[in-house]
């Protein structure tokens, strides 16, 4: 498994506006899962107290970093695709409090893997 995060950090006014921007995004993903490669998507938030910031996470996980590369292939090569992220990611970058984002892409120890269920 490979996991994907990205983290940033959006100012708390902007908290709503983010969700909405993020939720289109999502929307559409949802309704062409025939584009998307990852298992599963989730997001998380952490503000703490006294700050007028708060922190966002995407994780998106992938079974094999094969899926992952097609993922990122079509980002770029798709034509539908790179409309979407065309008008997509400058209305992102508008609400993120500059130099925050940060991504990286986690290989699973498999070995070490418990699950309960």
């Amino acid at each position: 498994m490979l996991i994907n995060i990205v983290r940033w950090r959006v100012l708390k006014e902007n908290s709503s506006e983010q969700f909405e921007v993020w939720r289109e995004m999502m929307d559409y993903q949802k309704s062409h899962p025939e584009k998307v490669y990852y298992t599963r998507s989730r997001f998380f938030t952490f503000t703490e107290e006294g700050s007028s910031e708060e922190s966002w996470m995407f994780l998106d996980e992938y079974e094999h970093r094969e899926d992952y590369d097609k993922w990122m292939k079509a980002v770029r090569q798709d034509p539908e695709l790179v409309k979407l992220m065309d008008e997509w990611f400058p209305r992102w970058d508008a609400l993120i409090v500059p130099g925050s984002k940060k991504g990286e892409v986690w290989t699973e120890v498999e070995k070490l893997r418990v699950e309960f269920k």
